[in-house]
Order: structure tokens, then sequence, then C-alpha cells
């Protein structure tokens, strides 16, 4: 669901604008009572687990104490799938 705002008011505070939509919000801007875009985070490009290893193995070694596997488990558990980013490469 989107919130309503009107184009003078999204311009005006635009900033403080891309702040919520950048956590999540989604906005429908209206000029003169008509609908004239909405503005929305983009949506979530996803990787394949073998592009996320390749990724992995060209950075330097990490050793890993014998909790990663779970304390992973429980991050990703705690993860809704929309707050869920991208990997930047």
């Amino acid at each position: 669901m989107e919130t309503r705002v009107s184009a003078t008011a999204a311009s005006r505070s635009f900033s403080k604008l891309l702040d919520k939509i950048e956590s999540g919000r989604r906005f429908l801007v209206q000029r003169r009572g008509r609908n004239v875009c909405l503005m929305a985070p983009p949506p979530v490009v996803g990787r394949r687990a073998s592009e996320c290893l390749a990724y992995l193995r060209g950075r330097s070694a990490v050793l890993l104490d014998d909790r990663f596997g779970e304390d992973l488990l429980e991050v990703l558990e705690g993860e809704r799938i929309e707050e869920l980013r991208s990997w930047d490469s």
C-alpha cells in the first residue's frame, strides 16, 4: 500500500521522501488530484548460489569460527524476503 503525496509536497521534502523510500515505503505522487507517478524502491534482483560462491572465491580468505553456520542461519531466519538486498560486487 502506498501513501498519497502531492507533487508540491514531494518536491518540498524530496530528500526525506527518498529516505523513507530507501527504507521500503512507497508513495503515489499526485498532481491536481491525478496520479502521476509511483515512487518505490527498485525491485530486488537476486543472485544464484553459484554466482555468490564465485564472488566469495575471488575475495581474500577469512577464518570462520565453528558457530558461523548457526549464526548465518539465525540471521537468515530473522529476515523477511523483502528486506534482503542484492550483494554489491
